[in-house]
């Protein structure tokens, strides 16, 4: 038989043909050939079924690795995070509330956002295992920790910085933060803004008498913060940014703020000269704004 023929002999029926009289039977297919015109029908229509379904599945299988692949891309590359936490947006928060006192404000931002809790010390090896470069040694234990910044904090310290600068000007004080080191937040926002690329669309509200505005309450999903802070808090390196803006002051000062059973106190002790009943003061009130 030629290739031809035998195309001919197998080819699927269109939707207008009848039944394939014209070329001989050939094997089994006499028992289709004698099939009544209904049972020929109920075959196709079973056989158009299963190839649906074959598509399906696959379909639904290249689905399921395409979408594990996206998600794995959500996923943040140290802390393993997804978005998993359910949020909402709104245009104002405690921190810009147009009722709270400004008093109320400057204290949110001086001393309300856990920037410090950033720096980190972080084991060598486990520094290693998640292929970051060598950074510099952690003071009290240089050998086997290093000091690294978590990147989302150092945002926060840049939002801070720029509330700090845009008060002292509104209110006539002496800038304790420099123009190039506003101007490097400013950047960094930019930078951070571009490469996260949120890309949720926000919704212009009707009737904006009704007090809401762009994307008020809108759903979204988050990233756990909670589990950033348990991770940076057991990575403590007993940092607290003493007397900012002061560059005379060494940076091991900055260094000494451990808690009361941290191995490393007896260290600090030696170091600065200071009684065996000597313990830090924790950094509580105004820090570069009065309020």
């Amino acid at each position: 038989m030629s290739p031809q023929k035998g195309y001919e002999q197998y080819h699927l029926l269109g939707p207008d043909e009848e039944a394939a009289n014209e070329s001989p039977p050939h094997g089994n297919e006499k028992d289709f050939g004698h099939m009544r015109p209904e049972k020929r029908a109920q075959w196709r229509k079973f056989a158009a079924t299963l190839i649906a379904s074959l598509c399906l599945a696959v379909s639904f299988l290249l689905g399921l690795k395409l979408g594990g692949s996206k998600t794995g891309e959500a996923v943040s590359p140290y802390l393993k995070l997804g978005y998993t936490e359910s949020s909402q947006l709104w245009w104002n928060t405690e921190y810009s509330d147009d009722k709270a006192s400004e008093s109320q404000l400057d204290k949110l931002w001086d001393a309300g956002i856990p920037w410090e809790s950033g720096i980190i010390a972080l084991d060598n090896e486990e520094a290693r295992a998640m292929g970051l470069p060598e950074s510099q040694p952690f003071p009290w234990d240089g050998r086997r920790k290093s000091i690294y910044i978590v990147n989302a904090h150092h945002i926060l310290h840049c939002v801070r910085n720029i509330y700090i600068s845009i008060q002292q000007y509104r209110t006539n004080k002496t800038q304790t933060i420099n123009y190039p080191h506003i101007l490097h937040c400013l950047d960094s926002l930019r930078v951070e803004t571009m490469c996260t690329a949120d890309d949720t669309l926000r919704y212009v509200p009707l009737n904006s008498a009704h007090g809401y505005r762009p994307g008020d309450g809108q759903p979204r999903k988050c990233r756990d913060w909670g589990k950033v802070q348990e991770f940076v808090e057991a990575h403590d390196p007993c940092y607290r940014y003493l007397n900012p803006g002061d560059k005379e002051l060494s940076n091991l000062e900055r260094f000494k703020f451990c808690p009361r059973d941290s191995p490393y106190l007896p260290k600090i002790r030696k170091y600065f000269g200071y009684g065996d009943d000597w313990m830090p003061e924790p950094q509580e009130g105004p820090r570069e704004l009065d309020w």
